[in-house]
């Protein structure tokens, strides 16, 4: 940029045109380069301390401006605290965006500064944006607060805690909130342990349901506090309370399981028993279905820590969840319930799990199906060979009657996953169900994962078991009336090109392509080439040349795109 383009841009900062303002608070890193140093902090720095204060700035600018002045830091010397006025002053304004990324800013201002940075600058703006009487200024000082108490000498962390006990009592609940939400940062760095666990409490019973959330939030850095047992369980009491039906909002109900994962590993296993269990079975009958969906979304990292003989206390529990009013509950039930089984023994699993398994397959709803059916294998894995060859096989042999298409999808998916488990006999018994509704499915997206399956099924059980099956696919897909078969049976050769052996590619390519190059459709035609060019490097010179001499005639086709391809070979 030159000197001149420089005045320009500078003159624009105070344009009436929003858009020349923001185009040229962009320009300000470049401003400083030219200006140096000296004239940033004396000239450049100042004149844009005005801008904010005395004009009717709009607050895409203003977010602007906070984002580009932290970038002047490398281009202040040793004076970076300069920065700080002008930050300062945007982290006071109303607007919550222009305020963050003030915030932001000055957190990435001060990023690796010493503490002497934080001692005689970073302080003075805490203590100065808590004392103001606007409460936006006092939202951003909670925001600041445990990276300065960090860095400041005993004397000024007395000073701050003062304040911030101060905040987390002020009358408007945003800044109650921004305290609870900077609890764990404050409990990270041992902030006032005995005092903060109060100052936790009481935010925990804060009247306004987002300042709660947040303190609910914190909640592990928070226990890790305790060492105390006795303690602990006073603690986890004031937590688990939050669960209670007669807590009005169900977004804080909604929140204590949420963050059970987070607080498990602190908290001892007795405890858990005794607090949690109790806990989580009202949650699994809340009101509300937000609250029993989280639920049952999180109670797999409750039942790994508990005894065999409370994890027996939640199957009613599931099995009135499995006809839940709530769609999403049961949907939420179907996406977990096969994780949820690996906490049961077998004999559980087939009695309990497995009719549950059978009533949410056969629900109204297709997403229910669709994420039962994702997480089908993991229940293969729970019940072994036997088990699943009696009990899912069936449930896969059943997807074929479905309307859902996408259903299907799924259910064939995980059928590689499923006969890993099952066994080669179960691969048997699905083989003309597998053909029927899944190689030979009017859906591309099922017949393609049909084709996809045997790869990872020829893995299992080896080539020699299931070529004849390989075969037996391509041809049914290749002899079919609709073209579009055609065209899936040379896809399928293609994608199984390393599973077939090489006589049985180069004899598939032989007899697909004698047939295809004078089908009457274009599209199988052009689709010959195709399958050449995806495996002519498989092919031996012979077998390409002689496809080469029989479909020349086709450079001449009537169709367009068929004349091309086969001028490329």
């Amino acid at each position: 940029m030159e000197e001149e383009d420089c005045t320009i841009f500078i003159e624009e900062l105070k344009s009436d045109d929003p858009n020349l303002k923001i185009n040229a608070v962009t320009k300000i890193v470049s401003i400083a380069q030219i200006l140096g140093p000296v004239r940033t902090c004396s000239e450049l720095i100042p004149y844009l301390i005005d801008i904010i204060e005395e004009q009717d700035n709009e607050d895409e600018f203003l977010i602007k401006l906070a984002q580009e002045l932290v970038n002047l830091k490398p281009h202040t010397g040793t004076n970076a605290h300069l920065l700080n006025v002008p930050l300062e002053i945007l982290s006071s304004m109303e607007e919550p965006l222009v305020r963050e990324k003030a915030v932001e800013s000055l957190l990435l201002l001060a990023e690796d500064m010493p503490d002497s940075f934080f001692e005689n600058h970073f302080f003075q703006i805490v203590q100065q944006l808590g004392q103001w009487d606007n409460f936006p200024s006092r939202i951003s000082a909670a925001s600041l607060f445990p990276l300065t108490y960090k860095h400041v000498s005993f004397e000024k962390k007395n000073i701050l805690w003062e304040l911030y006990k101060q905040l987390c009592g002020d009358d408007t609940p945003m800044v109650r909130r921004v305290c609870a939400g900077v609890l764990s940062d404050l409990a990270k760095i041992k902030c006032q342990p005995q005092q903060l666990l109060t100052i936790w409490e009481t935010l925990l019973k804060d009247p306004v349901d987002s300042v709660k959330i947040k303190a609910i939030e914190g909640s592990q850095q928070m226990l890790k506090l305790i060492d105390d047992n006795n303690e602990l369980d006073t603690h986890l009491q004031a937590y688990f309370s939050l669960a209670d039906p007669r807590e009005k909002s169900w977004r804080v109900r909604y929140t204590v399981p949420e963050c059970l994962e987070s607080i498990i590993e602190v908290v001892d296993k007795t405890i858990l028993k005794t607090k949690a269990v109790p806990v989580f079975q009202q949650l699994l009958k809340d009101p509300e279905p937000e609250v029993r969906s989280i639920t049952v979304m999180t109670i797999y990292n409750l039942l790994k820590e508990i005894p065999i003989t409370l994890k027996d206390q939640f199957l009613p529990f599931f099995q009135a969840l499995s006809t839940d009013t709530s769609q999403h509950v049961r949907m939420s039930l179907a996406e977990q319930i096969c994780k949820i089984s690996k906490q049961y023994t077998v004999q559980v699993v087939i009695q309990t799990f497995i009719p549950l398994i059978s009533t949410l397959i056969k629900d109204d709803v297709s997403e229910i199906k669709i994420k039962l059916a994702h997480n089908l294998d993991q229940l293969s894995q729970t019940i072994g060979p036997e088990n699943s060859k009696k009990h899912l096989v069936p449930l896969i042999s059943s997807f074929a009657t479905e309307k859902q298409w996408r259903f299907r999808l799924e259910m064939m998916s995980i059928i590689p996953k499923l006969l890993k488990v099952a066994g080669y006999d179960s691969f048997l018994e699905l083989q003309e169900i597998y053909l029927d509704k899944g190689v030979l499915n009017h859906y591309q997206a099922i017949r393609d994962q049909a084709i996809d399956n045997l790869v990872p099924i020829c893995e299992n059980f080896g080539y020699d078991k299931i070529r004849d099956f390989i075969l037996r696919c391509i041809s049914k897909q290749f002899e079919q009336p609709n073209y579009i078969f055609r065209v899936s049976a040379m896809h399928s050769i293609t994608k199984l090109r390393d599973v077939l052996s090489i006589d049985d590619l180069l004899n598939l390519f032989k007899d697909i392509t004698s047939k295809s190059i004078n089908d009457r459709v274009p599209n199988v035609r052009l689709n010959a080439f195709k399958l050449f060019s995806a495996i002519q490097d498989k092919l031996d010179y012979r077998t390409q040349n002689e496809f080469k001499d029989k479909s020349r005639f086709l450079q001449q086709d009537d169709d367009k795109d068929v004349q091309f391809y086969a001028s490329t070979i």
